[in-house]
């Protein structure tokens, strides 16, 4: 916002960095900035719980106009939400991308009828797909299964291929202009066997993830068991985003999308299906019982994690993941001592002292491993981390005054018999070391540090 342009440099880092670093999120950051600023965490608030709601409201929309049944819509709906959980832990910029994606197979359904004018919106709306998240490339996917479906069925397809040419130009349109695509080439096609994330979801997903996921397999089964494929547009994109789910636990969000949107309609025309109609009316009041309660238990559940504020977590909340919490009492400990100078700290956490403390503090690494730092830094990182052979070579090729680790990491145990480096703050949730030369006040304590605030 000072200089009047969007930087390709960075300026957080002092660790080597790309000569050219494509955010490939930054109008999803400059809106979050926006909000922010003018309504604080219930700006924040507002847009993940607009954009859930949103996606939400298009899904149903997608099924019911495909003939869905009501009982169809919500079993599958379930499915859905429980495959897909895991992308919606926070707001982050994919969320844009799912509403997107929802979006798009709705003019998918507006194609196969015929009508045309949804081209209208994808061409205007692209760049700003290209402009809020690189899921982007997803979204050009799906419209090539589309124009691929379409031709395997003999259907008119010619103005989708025409749709998805064009695509490559108006992708350009982007303060990086094809340096953009050079990143998204190079994002898509680098190893990341570190990252949980976009590992095979037989290794990253939890066990509710994998019973949803086999039941949603087993209905497609079952619709695809009937022989009715010609009779069921959208099939290629269910199979084609389940395969993509299964390769990345990173894709099991568009599939729970694409799950969600065609899905219903299709389980809807087979006998099971019909048969599900026919319990709906035969015992409506019975299912109109159960969901009440259900809804009851899970408003009940959720209105204990108090989903209207907005937290930063300082210490692992009850069935929550040892991952989302922020380093806060030790961030607020190297504010109130003024430091400036370098802090080494992990892949998770980099980017939590860069939004309090920097750019006068300097971090080694942060979540951008792919947009902003080369190839090899992230196992630099987690080598460094858990202490692996030659681990202290890492601080002598990037040099540092802080080490940021959590109390749970190797090193943490390591770094305190190294000469050179003292303890100088510890929680019950993350210690800091610092080089001798270093004038820091110590800290010490067994308690939690306090829950963070917002912004």
């Amino acid at each position: 916002m000072q200089s009047g342009s969007v930087p390709w440099q960075d300026h957080f880092a002092f660790t080597p960095k790309l000569d050219i670093v494509v955010h490939h999120e930054w109008g999803a950051g400059m809106l979050a900035f926006w909000l922010m600023n003018a309504f604080g965490a219930a700006g924040i608030l507002a847009a993940k719980f607009g954009l859930i709601f949103g996606l939400a409201g298009v899904c149903w929309c997608v099924a019911r106009q495909r003939g869905a049944s009501v009982l169809a819509t919500g079993i599958v709906g379930v499915l859905a939400i429980v495959v897909g959980d895991y992308s919606f832990a926070t707001i982050r910029a994919q969320m844009y991308s799912y509403l997107l994606t929802g979006l798009l197979l709705w003019g998918f359904d507006r194609d196969r009828q015929g009508d045309r004018r949804w081209l209208i919106g994808l061409l205007l709306g692209f760049p700003l797909w290209v402009n809020l998240h690189g899921g982007c490339l997803v979204g050009a996917g799906l419209l090539g299964a589309h124009w691929l479906e379409q031709l395997l069925r003999r259907q008119p397809q010619r103005h989708l291929l025409a749709a998805g040419v064009s695509l490559i130009p108006l992708s350009l349109l982007n303060p990086w202009g094809w340096h953009y695509l050079e990143y998204l080439v190079r994002a898509i096609t680098m190893p990341r066997p570190s990252v949980t994330e976009w590992a095979p979801i037989w290794v990253a997903a939890e066990l509710h993830h994998l019973m949803a996921f086999g039941v949603s397999v087993l209905l497609a089964w079952l619709v695809l068991r009937e022989g009715r494929w010609r009779k069921l547009p959208g099939i290629l994109l269910l199979l084609a985003t389940g395969l993509a789910g299964v390769k990345s636990h990173r894709f099991l969000a568009f599939y729970a999308i694409v799950l969600a949107c065609y899905l219903p309609g299709m389980l809807s025309q087979i006998e099971l299906g019909k048969d599900l109609r026919r319990w709906w009316w035969k015992y409506q009041r019975a299912f109109a019982a159960i969901f009440t309660v259900a809804g009851v238990l899970l408003a009940g559940q959720g209105i204990g994690v108090e989903p209207w504020r907005l937290r930063v977590p300082s210490c692992p909340m009850s069935g929550r993941s040892e991952h989302l919490i922020y380093p806060v009492g030790a961030v607020n400990f190297l504010a109130e001592q003024r430091f400036q100078g370098n802090v080494f700290v992990p892949f998770d956490w980099g980017s939590y002292v860069m939004w309090k403390v920097g750019p006068d503090v300097q971090i080694s690494f942060d979540s951008r491993y792919e947009v902003a730092y080369p190839e090899g830094r992230l196992e630099e990182d987690h080598a460094f981390f858990e202490a692996r052979a030659g681990w202290q070579s890492v601080l002598t090729k990037y040099p540092t005054d802080i080490v940021l680790v959590p109390n749970r990491l190797q090193v943490a145990s390591e770094l305190n018999q190294v000469a050179g480096w003292r303890r100088v703050y510890r929680d019950s949730q993350f210690v800091m070391f610092a080089r001798d030369g270093v004038e820091l006040a110590k800290f010490e304590t067994d308690t939690d540090p306090p829950e963070g605030v917002f912004p």
